[in-house]
């Protein structure tokens, strides 16, 4: 119960009483401690609140005040949007985003500064910094969507796909201030609804494309945590290896016909996982290979043999499918850790 006891506050006064007894001789050193307990319940000294449980209190106060504030603009939004300009609607996401980021930044000033919360000072201000930075980034992201509509063309996400460029943006901006996992797995999430939004806006929006286009983000996600540009290296590499597969399971929805190049990409990143995890012994390749294992054996089979198994024939092939390649990724564990 260390993290809980209860610390007396100490009056101004104490220190200077307390050393002055020991210069006297009237105290000994190795009792000051007491003495100087002694003194602050003399002087009418209170006990404090432990200070794990007052930084709890501040940091839960903090979330509510967010909640309050979103919870707030939530309700009038949706009684009065409609009756808004666009020019008003634009301008309350813009003054949410603004009063986020405002307090953002004073509490991360005001404590011991963004650079000492990197280090990993104040983890209770460090995550509250990071929580209203994201929220001042989406009503920020909502903002520009909103203003940018009009000037896009119609039938085109151009706006939806600037609001969420700018809400990537800012994440990362906020990440760089203050990382979390939160903030990695809000850009993570950013990123990956850029993709369909920007082959929509440039491209024919197929499943080719789109889905080279996770993949590409999830190696990029992979490669930065590698190098360390991701404080939360675990998370990095989950968020990577899961927009790997998906990028990877989406190339195999196009046009008919061409769905073999699909299991091709899906097969490599199985052996490309399965080869990263022996390189670098880290749980999410081995389970980024079993996962992309078991989809395409199953889907590659039922493809060509045109739906002739059945049913029953497909849960056969997946449950026989994702046992070996578990027993394959337990026994190359064991081989990795015996290495």
């Amino acid at each position: 119960m260390t993290g809980f006891e209860v610390r007396p506050a100490r009056d101004a006064r104490t220190a200077a009483l307390v050393s002055a007894l020991v210069e006297q001789g009237l105290v000994p050193h190795e009792r000051e401690a007491e003495a100087a307990a002694v003194v602050d319940r003399t002087l009418g000294g209170q006990e404090a609140l432990p200070a794990p449980v007052r930084r709890r209190i501040a940091e839960l106060a903090g979330y509510v005040g967010g909640a309050f504030v979103v919870a707030a603009g939530g309700i009038f939004f949706a009684s009065q949007w409609e009756s808004l300009s666009r020019g008003e609607q634009v301008g309350l996401l813009a003054g949410i985003a603004v009063l986020l980021a405002t307090a953002a930044v004073a509490l991360g000033m005001t404590g011991p500064g963004f650079a000492r919360m990197r280090e990993g000072a104040e983890p209770v201000r460090h995550r509250l910094t990071s929580v209203l930075l994201i929220g001042a980034a989406g009503a920020a992201g909502a903002a520009v969507g909103i203003w940018s509509e009009p000037l896009t063309e119609p039938m085109q996400p151009t706006g939806v796909l600037l609001g969420m460029a700018t809400f990537v943006a800012l994440t990362l901006v906020g990440y760089l201030l203050a990382p979390t996992m939160a903030s990695q797995v809000a850009m993570a999430w950013g990123a990956f609804m850029l993709v369909p939004l920007a082959t929509d806006t440039f491209g024919e929006g197929s499943g080719t494309a789109m889905g080279f286009g996770v993949l590409g983000v999830g190696l990029l996600w992979l490669l930065l945590a590698e190098r360390g540009i991701w404080r939360e290296v675990a998370t990095g590499r989950v968020i990577g290896c899961g927009l790997a597969v998906i990028g990877a399971q989406m190339t195999v929805f196009t046009d008919q016909g061409t769905s073999w190049f699909g299991y091709l990409v899906l097969a490599a990143v199985a052996v490309a996982a399965f080869g990263m995890y022996v390189a670098r012994p880290a749980w999410p390749y081995l389970a980024a290979g079993v996962v992309a294992l078991t989809l395409v054996v199953p889907e590659a089979l039922l493809d060509w043999f045109d739906d002739a198994l059945g049913p029953a024939g497909a849960l056969l092939v997946a449950g026989v499918t994702l046992l070996a390649a578990s027993l394959a990724g337990l026994r190359l564990r064991k081989e990795v850790s015996h290495a």
